[in-house]
Formats: C-alpha cells, sequence, structure tokens
C-alpha cells in the first residue's frame, strides 16, 4: 500500500540536527512492527511510505496517487492563520469523502476533527506531557482483540494502553459520526474513529524517550517545571507505541482487503 505522510510540522530548531523529521519517525516505528505480522493475510498489504510536505504547501495533486493518508503532528493549532491549513482541511474533506483511510496524530488529530465538523482548541489547563494511561472503550471491529494486548500485561486483552503525549490542544468535540475509543487523565478525546476510513489519537507512537525528554527540556519554561518533571520520571517507564503502530497498518490493511479487489 502507498501512504502518503502529510508533514505538518518540523523539530524544534534547537534539537533538529539530533533527530529525524517526523515521517522519518513513523517509517522508523512502523519497522518495528516487524515482518511476522500478519495483517489478516491481505494480499498487497506491504507498504511504502511517502512524505508530502503541505506544511511547505505542497499537496497532492490527485488523491487517488496514494492508497491512504498519515497526517503528523505540528506546532501549529487549527486555529493559526497559516496559509496551508485552511487547503490541508480541505484535502482531509475530500480524503474522507473518497473513502480513502486516514490517520490523524496530535495535531492530525486534532486537524481531521475539525475538518469533518468536530471542535479542537487550545486547552485551558496548559500542556499535557509525557507517558499517560489512554483508557480504551468501544474497540473498532477492524482491530483484533488479540492485538488490544499489552505488553505488561502479557499479551491479554487489555483496557488501556501507555502512550507518549505532548499536546497543548485539545479536540473538545468530536465531528458527527465519530466513536469515542480512547481518553487519559488529561484529554478526553484522546483517540477516535469514524467507520473504518478514520482512526485519530493526541498521543505520539512515533516519539521516543530521548526526543520527548530533549523537546520536553527545550520547551520546559512553557510547559511548566513541575510537569516536565513529572514527565521525565514517567519516561522511565516503557510505552507502547509500537503497539499502536501494528493498529494503524492493520486499519491500514483491512480498508485494502475491504475496497481494494
Amino acid at each position: 500500500m502507498k501512504i502518503a505522510i502529510l508533514e505538518t510540522g518540523r523539530i524544534n530548531d534547537a534539537i533538529a540536527d539530533q533527530f529525524d523529521r517526523y515521517p522519518e519517525m513513523f517509517a522508523a516505528l512502523f519497522e518495528q512492527v516487524g515482518p511476522e505480522k500478519n495483517f489478516s493475510g491481505v494480499k498487497g498489504a506491504d507498504f511504502t511510505f511517502t512524505t508530502v510536505p503541505v506544511i511547505d504547501g505542497v499537496f497532492p495533486s490527485d488523491i487517488q496517487a496514494y492508497d491512504g493518508y498519515l497526517v503528523t503532528g505540528s506546532a501549529a493549532g487549527v486555529y493559526n492563520d497559516y496559509d496551508w491549513i485552511a487547503p490541508l482541511q480541505d484535502l482531509l474533506r475530500d480524503i474522507h469523502a473518497a473513502n480513502l483511510p486516514l490517520v490523524g496524530v496530535c495535531f492530525g488529530h486534532q486537524v481531521i476533527a475539525h475538518a469533518l465538523g468536530g471542535k479542537a482548541e487550545k486547552w485551558h489547563d496548559g500542556w499535557g506531557v509525557g507517558p499517560y494511561q489512554v483508557r480504551l472503550n468501544s474497540p473498532p471491529p477492524w482491530l483484533r482483540p488479540r492485538d488490544l494486548g499489552s505488553r505488561d500485561r502479557g499479551g491479554s486483552p487489555s483496557d488501556e494502553v501507555r502512550l507518549i503525549h505532548i499536546h497543548q490542544d485539545q479536540v473538545v468535540a468530536l465531528p458527527p459520526g465519530a466513536t469515542h475509543f480512547g481518553s487519559t487523565s488529561f484529554c478526553e478525546n484522546a483517540m477516535f474513529y469514524i467507520g473504518d476510513n478514520v482512526f485519530c489519537m493526541q498521543g505520539h507512537p512515533e516519539f521516543t524517550p530521548d526526543y520527548t525528554k530533549a523537546l520536553m527540556e527545550v520547551r520546559e519554561f512553557s510547559m511548566g517545571s513541575d510537569r516536565v518533571e513529572s514527565a521525565l520520571e514517567g519516561l522511565k517507564t516503557e510505552h507502547e507505541g509500537v503497539t499502536i503502530a501494528g493498529w494503524i497498518l492493520q486499519f491500514f490493511a483491512n480498508h485494502r482487503a475491504r475496497y481494494k479487489t
């Protein structure tokens, strides 16, 4: 499957020379899922990823050129007046109308919700940082029960998953037709899906503890020292980004199985 990674943000300049850009982070994450994953035996479910830097005003000329889309995180908010945000929301509505699978992470989660009729805004209580337990409910039918297994629960089905978060904005209203899938102690709408063609999450499966630590230390003044100190302690416990990566690939593969001949 040909997946376009819509790049909507760049790494903070202070640490940009130390870490890969967001699309490369996702590519490295998906490699960790491993070839042993059997995505329901879907023919053609091997994946290739192409970066489309919408932050630079670059958009797909034909949405059918890709089998699916993933929208990255960003320092931007849906309310910012950047010249690429309105065209991005138009593109997201077109992708959804065309029944192409669409994944959003952090800002991607927010802008997809906003574009499809929900609402995202700057949160009144500031930043949510570090690993959070995402409480799960109403799992989507395309997610196999065995894939809900948490690694610290021996692979048995779990009602929560641990995921790194760094965000100041939140989705405060889900779009029409959305099913609530997960919440944290800081963010009620931390995961949602729409049928089998939209899957969004506030957390960052692609972030590593090293990158998260570096970013929080750069932004400590704005995030708050107490929150950063607590989050740094939380980073000592493994998060489950690779588990979520498997969910994302399963989501794409399931869509192909249903709609591709």
